[in-house]
């Protein structure tokens, strides 16, 4: 599908204008109007007149592909959904799609992980604090833990990114990088190293020496899964090869000293070899004591900030916004953010929210002429 005779506001894109972006690159667009097939998207922070297919609605956010020209205009393509497809063969795609080979236990992994929710989360946890009780290093892991309450500050990525070095997100990668480094500053490391989760968690299964007894060999079981879960995890946080940056992750955050399992998916164009937060969906899924399941979509383009709110109580959902929504977009405005639409739905009538939490991705618009 695509988006015959996109032009910029005011002008044919001709000449200059089919150099605005690179062909083939990806692009988060917004429908922002739309009468019969004429609209007004948004790439960029940039509006743009396009020739929009009849089921577009205004709000809809897509991820297109930048075309070819035709007639002096630029086409923005979009592959079919998963859905669409059936999600065929939806688990070697994701391994393709984060550059990794074709392997049964590398799928097994990803896929048990994708489709774990915050419940499991939660439970794993309690299993890493039952097995490690006595374990003072995996205290030192527990410590760094962030509270929700403290991500809301200047720091609160730095305190996330701190719990993930922790858990070893990238152990395989440092270990790779102490070939390259001065012995005092290898010695540090390996030592840095060593207070990991992942490290715990080796040293743990090399160092069990009961597997001959029923208890011995549920322990190894446990050892052995939890090791399983928390690579899938590692997997996941790979940006993958596509054009867009993808990752996943599943964070045990603390509400008052007690496990706060968040599930985080974020899609974004590549600023280099990094994410653009300027570009960017973030999705998240967590369990609240009044709402049950709470689901967040949110589009940041530029500093411009649009969201959906997602549960099952969804009747009382505006009300409990109205009386903070003030005060929500004043914090978001400390951070360089407008916050400019909120709107509420039905967690369970949002298909695509969780085929997003899961990997399984949109591409493209659902638009033609």
């Amino acid at each position: 599908m695509e988006i015959n005779g996109v032009l910029p506001a005011g002008g044919s894109i001709s000449g200059k204008g089919t150099s605005l972006w690179n062909f083939g690159e990806r692009l988060l667009v917004e429908v922002i109007q739309k009468d019969g097939l004429n609209g007004i998207i948004r790439v960029k922070g940039q509006d743009i007149l396009a020739l929009l297919e009849t089921s577009t609605e205004i709000g809809d956010k897509f991820w297109v592909k930048a075309g070819g020209v035709q007639e002096g205009n630029l086409l923005l393509i979009r592959e079919p959904l998963a859905e669409q497809q059936g999600e065929i063969q939806a688990v070697p795609q994701l391994l393709m799609e984060r550059g990794l080979p074709v392997n049964q236990q590398i799928i097994k992994l990803l896929d048990t992980f994708s489709s774990a929710d915050i419940e499991n989360l939660g439970s794993l946890w309690g299993d890493f604090q039952e097995i490690m009780a006595g374990n003072s290093l995996f205290k030192k892991v527990l410590n760094t833990i962030p509270e929700w309450k403290e991500l809301s500050g200047e720091n609160g990525s730095e305190k996330i990114v701190e719990f993930l070095r922790t858990l070893g997100i990238n152990y395989e990668q440092r270990l790779q990088q102490l070939l390259k480094q001065e012995p005092m500053a290898k010695e540090e490391e390996i030592s840095n190293l060593r207070t990991t989760l992942k490290y715990l968690l080796l040293e743990s299964l090399q160092n069990q020496d009961d597997q001959n007894t029923p208890e011995g060999q549920d322990l190894h079981g446990r050892l052995v899964q939890l090791l399983h879960d928390f690579t899938g995890q590692q997997l996941w946080f790979k940006t993958g090869l596509l054009d867009n940056a993808y990752l996943m992750l599943m964070l045990p955050l603390l509400k008052q000293g007690q496990f706060f399992p968040v599930k985080i998916a974020i899609e974004s164009t590549r600023k280099g070899s990094k994410m653009d937060e300027k570009h960017c969906r973030i999705a998240l899924k967590m369990e609240t004591k009044h709402l049950g399941e709470i689901g967040i979509d949110a589009f940041f383009d530029e500093n411009i900030l649009s969201l959906r709110i997602l549960s099952r109580n969804d009747s009382q959902l505006p009300q409990l916004l109205e009386n903070v929504v003030t005060e929500t977009k004043q914090n978001f405005a400390k951070l360089g953010f407008t916050l400019t639409n909120i709107v509420t739905g039905d967690l369970d009538k949002n298909p695509e929210f969780h085929s997003f939490l899961r990997g399984i991705r949109r591409s493209g618009v659902d638009v033609h002429g």
